[in-house]
C-alpha cells in the first residue's frame, strides 16, 4: 500500500509538472504532454530507487566491515596466544570437481592419544545462546519478528579447528536475535518458533545474504578463511523456496570456494527424491555441503557422497550412546577411514571439555568444533 501511494503521488507531481511546462514553454502544448509527464514520472522514480539502494548498500557495507574487523581481530588474538595459539591459515573449500588433492586433506592426525592431565578441571565456556526459554505461547515468535523488523539480529562466529593441532580451518556463522533490552534469545527456541510459523526459510535467506556479503568483504584480506552458513532443508522441499535460493547462489558461485552450505541431518533425511536432487544441484554449483546434528552411525556414506555432501558433523555425545553404537554397522575405530573412502570429512561437534576430546582421540577426527575450541563470539549487532 505505501508503494502504491508513493507511485500515485509521483504520478500526480509528474502530471502537474508536465502541464505546467506545456504552458510555460511555447510549442510544447502541441507535443504530447502525456509523454512528457510519463518521462518525468520515470525520472522521479529512478532517482528515488537510486537513493534508496544507496542507503541500503551503505548500511550493509558498514555492517560487513564491522563483522570483518571482528573476525580478523579474533584471528589475531589466537595467533598471538603462543604455542597453544590457533593458526587460521585456512584451507579453502574448493568445488568438488576442482579439488582432487583434497580427497585426502593434509590435516595431520594424532599419532598417539593426548596425555591425560591429573585432576584436570572441566573446561566449560559459558554460552549466552544457551539461555533457557519458557514454553512459547506465541510471544517468542512475535519477539523474533520484532528483532528482524528492527534490525536486531546479532552475528556470531565460532571456529572449526583441525585436530590435534587446533588450528582454525573454518568459521561457522551464526545469527541470534535480541530484544529491545539486549536479551539474547535461545537459539533452539528461536529456530523452533520460526519453523512452526513457516518463516525459517525467509530468516535463513536473510542470513545467507549477509554471509555472502561477508565472504565478499574478506576475499582480499582473508581469502583462505572458509565459512559454514546454516540453511533449513525446507528451502529444498518446495520449488517456490528453492528457485530463488538457486538463482542467488548461481550469481555468487565465484565465492563457492569459501562457502560451505550446512543443513541438519534429520531434515535432509526427510527430503523426498526431488529435495535430494536439489541438494545435488547446489553441490553442482561448486558449494561444499555439510550435515550437522548427526547422532547415529548407520549412514549411507556412498549416497551422501553422491549427493555432494563434503562434511559430516557427529555430535560428541553420540559416542557415549550405547544404543547408537550397537546399531552401527561399522566399527567406530574405522569411521574416519570410511569417510576418507568416500571423500567425506568428519567433524567432531559439540566438544565441551578436554576429557571429552581425550576419550575420542583414538578415532582420529580431522576437525573439531565446540565450546572447548571457542564459544560463538559476538561480532556485531546487525
Amino acid at each position: 500500500m505505501p508503494t502504491l501511494l508513493t507511485l500515485a503521488a509521483f504520478s500526480l507531481i509528474a502530471l502537474v509538472a508536465g502541464v505546467s511546462l506545456t504552458r510555460l514553454v511555447p510549442g510544447l502544448a502541441q507535443q504530447h504532454p502525456g509523454i512528457l509527464a510519463l518521462g518525468l514520472l520515470m525520472l522521479f522514480w529512478a532517482v528515488r530507487e537510486m537513493l534508496l539502494r544507496r542507503q541500503v548498500q551503505r548500511r550493509l557495507i558498514a555492517e560487513i566491515e564491522q563483522l570483518a574487523e571482528e573476525v580478523l581481530r579474533l584471528r589475531d588474538m589466537e595467533l598471538g596466544a603462543g604455542s597453544a595459539a590457533i593458526d587460521v591459515a585456512a584451507e579453502p573449500v574448493a568445488p568438488r570437481h576442482a579439488r582432487p588433492h583434497l580427497a585426502r586433506p593434509h590435516l595431520v592426525m594424532p599419532e598417539a592419544p593426548l596425555p591425560q592431565v591429573a585432576n584436570e578441571p572441566r573446561l566449560v565456556v559459558p554460552d549466552p545462546m544457551r539461555t533457557p526459554e519458557p514454553p512459547d505461547d506465541g510471544t517468542l515468535l512475535d519477539a523474533v519478528r520484532d528483532a528482524l523488523n528492527n534490525n536486531r539480529v546479532e552475528l556470531h562466529v565460532q571456529p572449526i579447528v583441525s585436530l590435534p593441532q587446533r588450528r582454525i580451518r573454518f568459521f561457522e556463522l551464526l545469527a541470534r536475535p535480541r530484544d529491545e533490552n539486549g536479551k539474547a534469545y535461545a537459539a533452539a527456541a528461536c529456530l523452533q518458533a520460526l519453523d512452526a510459523a513457516g518463516l525459517r526459510a525467509e530468516f535463513d535467506a536473510l542470513m545467507l545474504l549477509r554471509g555472502v556479503q561477508l565472504v565478499r568483504k574478506l576475499e582480499q584480506r582473508a581469502k583462505e578463511v572458509g565459512f559454514f552458513l546454516n540453511l533449513t532443508p525446507a528451502m529444498l522441499a518446495q520449488v517456490e523456496t528453492f528457485n530463488p535460493l538457486y538463482d542467488f547462489l548461481t550469481r555468487e558461485r565465484e565465492h563457492a570456494a569459501n562457502i560451505v552450505l550446512e543443513f541438519s541431518y534429520e531434515g535432509v533425511r526427510e527430503l523426498d527424491r526431488n529435495g535430494l536432487y536439489r541438494l545435488g544441484q547446489l553441490s553442482a554449483l561448486g558449494f561444499a555441503l555439510s550435515l550437522d546434528g548427526i547422532d547415529r552411525f548407520d549412514l549411507d556414506f556412498a549416497a551422501l557422497a553422491r549427493s555432494g555432501v563434503r562434511f559430516l558433523k557427529f555430535n560428541a555425545t553420540a559416542f557415549a550412546d550405547a544404543g547408537a553404537i550397537a546399531r552401527s554397522p561399522v566399527d567406530l575405530a574405522d569411521l574416519n577411514e570410511i569417510c576418507k573412502r568416500y571423500d567425506l570429512l568428519p567433524v567432531l561437534a559439540k566438544v565441551e571439555a578436554e576429557g571429552d576430546l581425550l576419550k575420542l582421540a583414538d578415532l582420529n577426527f580431522p576437525l573439531g568444533q565446540g565450546l572447548l575450541f571457542g564459544a560463538p563470539k559476538l561480532a556485531k549487532a546487525a
